[in-house]
């Protein structure tokens, strides 16, 4: 009786993590858009990087110009408002795309492996949308020093494991987003900082130095030089001072289309790939059980050992009986027993499980996922409670 209720329980705790991890990440969510609109709000037109700026040096210094909207209060609040329609539409997306992982993994009960249903073509798409949504976020995030600080503290909060997995027990793999595992938020946050810290030092000397040659008090060779350039022409003077006096938070938009573009460029490959590899098994499946079976025949037919450890065989072996086999931990007679269990198990897969995706899934988790015979029968006794 407690062996039936153990084969019935292995995984039962899954849904229920499904719908924590739901409830907690909403509510974390719409506690960082209350603090982000209503600090983001209050602080908006606040150049705290200025402010610092002239108290460690002495001197005024404006960053409103390298972050989004530069010094215009009304499209600096437009933009506040478009970041927590994406943060609304990453906490849908979120639901849709935790609840849609539940209820698959409820009709199916025995993958153990959660990347199988991520890499399903729903929540593929779904969580693309949230990786999308999130560069967005990120990005808008730069309309003001105090909204970078809150994001950068929620992206640093959602990249930390505050629930750590206990040993024995099992824990569906779900997907990061605004982490900084991510490596789009690493990217988008790296450039825009250096809009923000870098830039200055290069745009703002040449917006000194076309100041003073503007107004007539050029000082040193190359300012001299300058001003001979912007006099030589009404165009170039008029183009240069255009260039002096440009809207440097644009850069932050090239920044985002460019990640964005590339998100969406890597996703459709990423997935691709993915089923190329679960689907290409069935060749590596094939040739290591018609190898097994060839070996235990001959070996039969002329009375003796089986030979296993020809290098092509072990080339197709699951990974764990490769490495048993070079460590020697397990000695022929051991070893060849262990291969006919796995030569079984793939045969019980092939009669239990009938859809193809499933299958070959099982059979990618075995060649290169499983690190030992464990992983076997806990599947098999997953398959078995839920295929009577």
């Amino acid at each position: 009786m407690d062996k039936k209720k153990k084969k019935k329980n292995e995984l039962a705790h899954y849904p229920r993590l499904f719908f924590s991890k739901l409830v907690f990440k909403t509510i974390s969510w719409i506690v960082f858009a209350v603090l982000f609109i209503s600090l983001g709000k209050k602080y908006l037109g606040t150049d705290i990087l200025g402010k610092i700026w002239e108290f460690i040096f002495g001197e005024s210094k404006s960053f409103s110009q390298y972050f989004l909207g530069a010094d215009d209060m009304t499209e600096k609040s437009t933009i506040l408002n478009y970041a927590i329609v994406f943060v609304a539409a990453i906490v849908i997306l979120n639901i849709l795309s935790l609840l849609l992982n539940r209820y698959l993994w409820k009709k199916d009960k025995y993958i153990e492996n959660n990347n199988f249903y991520l890499h399903n073509k729903w929540i593929f798409i779904i969580n693309s949308l949230i990786h999308i949504t999130s560069a967005f976020l990120l990005t808008l995030s730069f309309v003001s020093s105090l909204t970078v600080v809150l994001t950068l503290l929620f992206i640093t909060f959602n990249s930390l494991r505050l629930f750590p997995r206990q040993k024995k027990r099992l824990s569906p793999q779900t997907e990061s987003f605004f982490s900084w595992k991510n490596q789009y938020v690493r990217k988008i946050t790296l450039y825009s900082f250096v809009v923000i810290f870098v830039a200055p030092l290069i745009i703002g000397r040449f917006q000194t130095l076309h100041q003073k040659v503007v107004e007539g008090s050029p000082e040193g060779l190359f300012a001299k030089a300058y001003q001979d350039f912007i006099n030589s022409s009404l165009t170039v003077r008029r183009f240069m001072g255009l260039i002096a006096q440009g809207n440097y938070s644009l850069f932050h938009w090239f920044i985002m289309l460019w990640f964005v573009k590339g998100i969406i460029n890597e996703r459709p490959k990423e997935f691709t790939n993915f089923w190329t590899q679960v689907n290409g098994i069935e060749k590596q499946v094939s040739n290591f059980t018609c190898y097994y079976h060839y070996q235990e025949s001959w070996a039969l037919s002329n009375n003796e050992s089986i030979n296993l450890g020809d290098y092509k065989y072990l080339e197709n072996s699951p990974n764990f009986l490769r490495k048993d086999y070079l460590a020697g931990d397990l000695d022929t007679n051991n070893y060849a027993q262990r291969n006919r269990e796995v030569v079984k198990y793939i045969g019980f897969c092939e009669e239990k499980i009938k859809k193809t995706p499933e299958k070959n899934f099982l059979n990618y988790c075995l060649f290169n996922e499983f690190n030992s015979w464990e992983d076997c029968l806990r599947t098999k006794r997953l398959i078995k409670a839920t295929r009577k």
